[in-house]
């Protein structure tokens, strides 16, 4: 007798999920820019920072706008002695 739900089920379930959303998502009609420009951002919300740092780096060199040479998309500025990371350019 199979209690709860094994691991394959929850994948299967979070995978449709977010083709569902993917689905939303299009039938806004978006272009292939705003495709870009949504994985860009959705990329800048991982919490992997290796992870966010290649897709963005990647994600670059089909934006346009974005330079894929850029050094850095943040500049950091000192407000009450403390260092902060502000995003720039997006």
């Amino acid at each position: 007798m199979k209690l709860g739900k094994t691991e394959t089920d929850t994948d299967v379930e979070r995978i449709t999920e977010s083709r569902n959303i993917v689905k939303e998502i299009l039938r806004f009609g978006v272009s292939e820019s705003h495709k870009l420009d949504i994985m860009y951002f959705l990329a800048l919300e991982l919490e992997s920072r290796p992870a966010l740092e290649e897709i963005t780096k990647i994600l670059k060199k089909y934006r346009s706008g974005i330079k894929p040479d850029e050094e850095t998309q943040y500049v950091n500025t000192e407000s009450d002695n403390t260092s902060t990371s502000k995003l720039l350019g997006v």
